[in-house]
């Protein structure tokens, strides 16, 4: 039986008003008119629970006065004018496609929703955990007074604030200077990580009775599959969400929402809808989740950022029920990847699968850092050998190499340039890093920075090592200390978005990165402080460094976690291999196995080689 939306299965494959897409042009003042660059200026976290009464316009209004002339908001602007000739073609190309063309996507789209079906799971219990403004509830206990004052966390750029402060309209990942321009009473706490990371072991303590293999996004979050449990203790799922809820509040003072759902999508939507301090639960029918996804806003959805918000409007997609409607039209204009992820959105489809964060594959592991526009090569140096440190400290915390190494620079003007190159072996050290990184940092010379990254990719597992890899390492060392010149062929790309941006509509790190680069504006200070101490709190990056000493105590290796099955939204298929063990023959520099047996194979194959083709030449000379 052909699935359909269930208030209003019918499909309107038009757009009622092409003309409400803001129109370019070459001045940029449509654009500015229209309020869609004051709508960017306000940044990832406009959705955050506690600002459903905030005026919104004046918040735009005064960033957008404050970061007025600033090259970030230059760059801002040009990025608006790229995204509203993006979104006029696609409203071009919607108004060309014909009506044989719409009723054969039709068609399709049936076909891929009878396929996506197929594969609902309604027998699992998912529990979305998330504790209400965490760093700010931390601070509160040993702060009592502020609890009814405006006060945030962070430096430069806020990681959080609590609610007194969001009914002005403050904010996470907003400027802190902008932030006491909206509040001018806001006080600004600094970041206390080893209080935060006890609070947060003590949460983990509890989820790990309700779900041994539960798994921990960040401090503040995390996912359970409580099917077993409620099974066992023969208790109803909401009872057993309340009491977790209960005992992590009596345990360690701080409140969490929660979201109870079939998967991990509607569990994590549902955990927003009653916060602070409450939950949300969806019965595991499907008539009740898709009645749940169907009114909500497209950007309400995790993995719908603000450009694929903008593309959607502008085919009059306002929520999700609308997907449907509009499904074979979505079809003639996304990719296949965006198409299964936006019916899978309407489907109100997505993982049941839980398990602990270590237990999850990663395809890169990078390091960046961002500061004060340089160009004097001796300070770029500088900043390449400390990006090529961290990343050194986190390649073997995680046991990685790398095959391939990028480098990605940030441009004064914030444009960005990205280059890549394959190794002559896989690396794991800060000089390699360094080495090969500057190599490409000297090809684009002149340049001035404000941003310097190295990241890894095609993943080697260094965590199984047998005799003859051993023996591999050494001789590997050995061939090093041969090396007259590294090798110097390049693999350049045009767009390496999916090695430092993970999903091309997911830039929220992005965009806050560049907007700490406003308080340059009055400030000649590096920044690599500010941008790391929002990176490495905030929700932007999942889990990284914030999670190194509850790892080093857990003595677990902490890969970034991906959004679960089906969250994700690249718009082009992720091409990045996924961590395999592979090691280099020291006899022909190739990639083989890592198995002993199959490297005894192939090194014997490589010497005797060597011998028969030195048997040639003597027989000949």
């Amino acid at each position: 039986m052909l699935v359909s939306e269930p208030a209003s299965p019918k499909r309107e494959n038009t757009i009622s008003n092409p003309e409400s897409s803001p129109k370019h042009s070459e001045s940029g003042t449509s654009d500015e008119s229209s309020g869609t660059l004051r709508h960017r200026l306000l940044g990832p976290s406009i959705q955050k629970s506690g600002q459903d009464g905030v005026n919104q316009a004046a918040v735009s209004e005064i960033i957008y006065q404050a970061s007025q002339g600033s090259k970030y908001f230059e760059h801002q602007k040009r990025k608006e004018k790229e995204l509203t000739k993006k979104v006029e073609s696609i409203v071009k190309q919607a108004a060309k496609v014909s009506n044989q063309e719409l009723e054969a996507a039709e068609v399709r789209v049936d076909a891929l929703i009878r396929q996506y079906e197929a594969t609902r799971d309604l027998t699992q219990t998912i529990v979305h955990v998330d504790c209400d403004a965490f760093y700010a509830s931390v601070e509160e206990l040993d702060h009592p007074e502020l609890k009814s004052k405006p006060f945030a966390v962070g430096k430069g750029v806020l990681c959080t604030c609590n609610y007194v402060a969001r009914k002005f309209g403050v904010r996470s990942a907003m400027a802190e200077f902008v932030a006491k321009k909206i509040c001018p009473e806001l006080i600004v706490l600094r970041l206390n990580f080893p209080k935060y990371i006890e609070k947060s072991n003590a949460i983990r303590m509890i989820l790990s009775e309700y779900d041994p293999r539960h798994c921990a996004m960040t401090l503040d979050e995390a996912y359970l599959n409580i099917t077993e449990y409620c099974a066992n203790m023969n208790k109803d799922r909401e009872e057993v969400v309340s009491e977790m809820r209960r005992r992590i509040f009596e345990t360690t003072g701080l409140t969490v929402s929660a979201g109870i759902g079939p998967n991990s999508r509607v569990a994590k939507i549902a955990s927003n809808v009653n916060k602070p301090n409450g939950q949300c639960a969806i019965a595991n029918d499907r008539e009740a989740v898709m009645e749940f996804m169907c009114n909500l806003p497209v950007r309400k959805i995790t993995g719908i950022g603000y450009v694929l918000e903008r593309q959607l409007l502008a085919l009059d997609v306002n929520s999700c029920g609308e997907i449907y409607r509009k499904s074979a039209l979505l079809y003639q204009i996304f990719t296949d990847t965006t198409m299964t992820f936006l019916l899978n959105c309407y489907l109100g489809l997505g993982s049941t699968e839980v398990k602990p964060i270590d237990q999850y594959e990663r395809k890169s592991v990078g390091c960046e850092r961002s500061f004060r526009a340089i160009s004097d090569m001796a300070q770029m140096k500088q900043k390449l050998q400390h990006v090529a440190e961290d990343l050194e400290k986190d390649c073997k915390r995680l046991n990685l190499a790398g095959r391939k190494l990028g480098l990605k620079l940030k441009k004064a003007t914030f444009e960005q340039i990205s280059r890549q190159r394959p190794m002559p072996r896989p690396i794991n050290t800060a000089s390699d890093f360094y080495r090969y990184g500057l190599q490409m940092l000297e090809k684009e010379l002149p340049i001035t920075v404000r941003l310097i990254g190295l990241r890894i990719t095609d993943l080697v597992n260094l965590s199984h090592e047998g005799p003859m890899k051993t023996f591999l390492k050494g001789q590997r060392r050995h061939n090093d200390r041969l090396e007259d010149e590294p090798s110097t062929s390049m693999n350049i790309h045009a767009e390496f978005k999916e090695l430092f941006d993970g999903s091309p509509d997911m830039h929220d790190d992005e965009e806050i990165g560049e907007l700490v680069m406003i308080i340059q504006g009055s400030q000649e200070e590096d920044a690599s402080g500010v941008i790391d101490d929002y990176r490495s709190s905030a929700k932007a990056t999942a889990a990284r460094d914030i999670k190194n000493e509850y790892e080093l105590q857990h003595n677990t290796a902490t890969p970034l976690m991906p959004v679960p099955e089906s969250e994700s939204l690249p718009l082009s298929t992720d091409s990045g291999d996924s961590a395999t063990a592979l090691v280099s023959c020291p006899i022909c520099g190739n990639q083989v196995s890592a198995d002993d047996q199959a490297l005894n194979h192939h090194v014997d194959w490589c010497l005797s080689r060597g011998a028969i083709r030195e048997a040639v030449k003597e027989t000949f000379n």
